[in-house]
């Protein structure tokens, strides 16, 4: 289990507004505080966000957050449920689970009528609000269990997940309530300051109190720290081995025997984007060939490689590939000379296709072992992209048996259309070619061949289907996005290079 701590700050932050203080002074970064919050990653690689405040755009922002599988609340205070309205960028196409207490789904509603209401507007996340009690619940692979304190005189809740505890605003707790967590081996635990009480949260000294009637073997991580607390560093020299104060982006590994702890480190890209814009088809060829020549050369040596996702448009063009057959080709050379369209054989998989203004040519150059991925799943990855990409516009695309692309209406051989051609090189599993997706482009240059092979095969673009032209710089934003995010879920189900 990995915990991520996404803020350590109070309900005011650090620094605070209009503070000159020694803590809000200070230039250690550990001393800057975002709103409490936490990012629990399962060990099957579920993401479970504890409390959702002001600063959650920031923090998604900063890891590289690109979705949540669920958001367990702790109270209903602006603090840590006002990030809720930032959800919309993740939470519209799949629903998103919260988990809350009834007084704490109210309040949501409440502050969020808007996403409720019988009419929701346009771009409204799919929020599934679930009611939480004081029983244990599973999401995915680990089991919750609320944890009841008191934060003043509102009751609150704590959670316990595996082995670690969550704990934020306590102010006191029943005894009981202690023993559903006395055996964690992580404890992270709100203290405001050292010792001055405060009327709704603990000081140090309390949680300390609180700390002797638990596992004396537990790790503590002091959270939701005020600018009346110590600089970091000075809190580092004056509490026992078995408390840190915790900071933000601070990263807690929790393995079967060990505790580890480490600054975040945002995943990395796992492609440069490459955006040639309109560009002849034969300088792009030779642009590609260098790149790809020089990328299995640097794989012969055993040298690092460079993935790119290069995309581009081209005037019109006609490609052979492979196994293309001249028979598909229904005119002259010269008629095609007369219509300014050049003619090219390529060493791509596939038969014959074309290409014009207003398709969107994508060439991903990508080492396909650093994905831990075959030629043929590759293939099934661009398509699903495509896929997945034409939700968006409404269109319900699929794969087609015994074929290769993006189609429309399959099995249905009179509307049985293709919307995306994918053809494909690669040697030592580096890639070249890709995919050719009809966005506002001119069908009409199809009509001189039988498309992909296909005698009498329809074509047709987004722009046909939807009635409309579309943004061509929104849909590359669109693919783009969601070919890094597959392609950085593969990376992260790999194992690390050390094996650990």
């Amino acid at each position: 289990m990995r915990i991520i701590l996404l803020g350590t700050g109070t309900s005011t932050g650090v620094p605070e507004v209009g503070c000159d203080c020694q803590v809000c002074k200070s230039d250690d970064p550990r001393d800057r505080r975002l709103r409490s919050s936490a990012l629990v990653i399962t060990p099957s690689g579920k993401k479970i966000l504890i409390d959702c405040g002001p600063d959650f755009r920031q923090q998604a922002l900063t890891i590289g957050l690109e979705y949540l599988d669920a958001i367990i609340l702790t109270h209903e205070h602006y603090d840590h449920v006002s990030g809720l309205d930032d959800l919309r960028t993740i939470a519209w196409q799949r629903e998103l689970p919260i988990y809350g207490e009834p007084n704490v789904i109210d309040a949501v509603k409440r502050k969020l009528y808007y996403y409720f209401s019988p009419n929701p507007y346009l771009g409204t996340p799919r929020l599934k609000l679930i009611e939480v009690h004081e029983k244990p619940f599973t999401i995915g692979d680990v089991t919750i269990t609320p944890i009841r304190v008191f934060h003043g005189k509102l009751p609150i809740l704590g959670y316990r997940i595996g082995d670690m505890t969550y704990i934020t605003d306590m102010k006191t707790i029943a005894p009981e309530e202690i023993k559903k967590f006395e055996n964690s081996r992580l404890l992270i635990m709100n203290g405001l300051r050292e010792c001055k009480p405060h009327p709704t949260h603990q000081s140090f000294q309390e949680a300390e109190a609180v700390l002797s009637k638990v596992n004396s073997r537990v790790r503590c991580y002091f959270t939701h720290l005020s600018h009346h607390a110590p600089t970091h560093r000075n809190m580092e020299q004056m509490f026992p081995e078995n408390i840190r104060p915790a900071y933000d982006f601070m990263e807690l590994k929790l393995d079967t025997d060990s505790i580890t702890q480490c600054d975040y480190q945002k995943e990395k890209a796992p492609f440069t984007y490459v955006d040639w814009g309109l560009i002849e088809y034969g300088e792009a060829l030779n642009r590609q060939r260098s790149a790809f020549s020089e990328a299995v050369t640097r794989k012969k040596e055993n040298q690092e490689t460079d993935n790119l996702f290069i995309l581009c448009e081209h005037p019109p063009v006609i490609t052979f590939g492979l196994h293309a057959k001249s028979r598909n080709l229904l005119v002259s050379p010269e008629i095609l000379r007369e219509k300014g369209i050049e003619l090219f054989e390529t060493e791509r998989g596939g038969d014959i296709t074309f290409h014009g203004p207003g398709q969107l040519v994508g060439y991903p150059i990508l080492d396909l072992e650093k994905f831990g991925m075959g030629l043929k799943e590759y293939i099934h990855t661009l398509e699903s992209g495509i896929i997945e990409l034409l939700v968006k516009y409404g269109i319900d695309a699929e794969r087609k048996d015994g074929a290769i692309g993006v189609w429309l209406d399959t099995g249905n051989p009179l509307k049985e259309r293709k919307i995306c051609a994918i053809g494909v090189k690669s040697s030592r599993y580096i890639t070249m070619h890709g995919f050719a997706l009809n966005i506002n482009t001119d069908l009409s240059g199809f009509q001189l061949m039988n498309p992909c092979g296909f005698i009498g095969g329809r074509t047709t673009s987004i722009e046909h289907e939807c009635g409309y032209a579309v943004d061509f710089s929104v849909v590359k934003a669109q693919l783009t996005d969601i070919y890094s995010k597959r392609f950085k879920s593969r990376l992260s189900k790999l194992p690390s290079p050390s094996g650990q």
